[in-house]
């Protein structure tokens, strides 16, 4: 789907829902704060959606096939990083559970637990050609299983889950706890897959509302 069909729908769509449910004391500068909002979200889903990958597998040490034959993905812009080298993701203690790997000239803690991954900050990396890139190097240090139990997650997914998270953190308004919570990623079995709305359905418990979301992450 296109950016501007994309968005086009959302405010053609989610927009009117949104100001069905507003009173006559509807200010200009909510209303702007709501289309600036719509706009982000739009802009970020557009961003995931034109990325997401075609069917694949992968074998423990996390190589991607795509119609049998190994495919890196690549992102619409290109990173800083070539290879998963370049890192220097490093076991700190020796016991395969505390991590420190460095990106643009910054240090980074990911943590180990049985097939769980914990990036700390991960909202700060965004690119996704690099964040694939990084999920190589942890999958070839700890591998994570898929959410069956019996296959093994790829770079791309866990990429994917990744941006979902930095979707989350972007466009969740700062006094709510689930901002906070979206600034570290989990990398684990149980997320595979899952986009920003089923993680908001799982963490809160109830269904998505766009027009309860965009009201409590616009400013009003």
């Amino acid at each position: 789907m296109q950016k501007k069909s994309f968005t086009f729908f959302i405010f053609t769509v989610f927009v009117p829902l949104l100001l069905a449910g507003c009173g006559s004391e509807e200010t200009f500068e909510n209303f702007k704060s709501t289309i600036e909002t719509v706009g982000k979200f739009a802009d970020s889903l557009v961003e995931i959606n034109d990325g997401a990958s075609e069917s694949q597998s992968s074998d423990i040490t996390g190589n991607t096939t795509i119609n049998g034959e190994f495919s890196k993905k690549s992102s619409d812009s290109a990173g800083i990083l070539t290879d998963m080298s370049e890192i220097g993701l490093t076991d700190e203690d020796g016991n395969g559970k505390n991590y420190v790997f460095v990106y643009a000239d910054e240090s980074f803690n990911a943590i180990y637990i049985t097939d769980h991954w914990k990036i700390i900050d991960s909202y700060k990396i965004t690119n996704n050609s690099d964040i694939i890139i990084i999920c190589q190097a942890l999958i070839a240090e700890h591998p994570v299983h898929g959410s069956d139990k019996v296959s093994y997650r790829t770079a791309e997914d866990m990429a994917y889950e990744w941006s979902q998270h930095n979707l989350a953190y972007e466009v969740l308004s700062d006094d709510t706890i689930w901002k906070e919570k979206s600034k570290d990623v989990d990398l684990n079995p149980e997320d595979q897959g899952k986009t920003f709305i089923e993680i908001y359905e799982d963490r809160t418990g109830k269904k998505f509302d766009i027009t309860e979301f965009l009201k409590k992450n616009s400013g009003k």
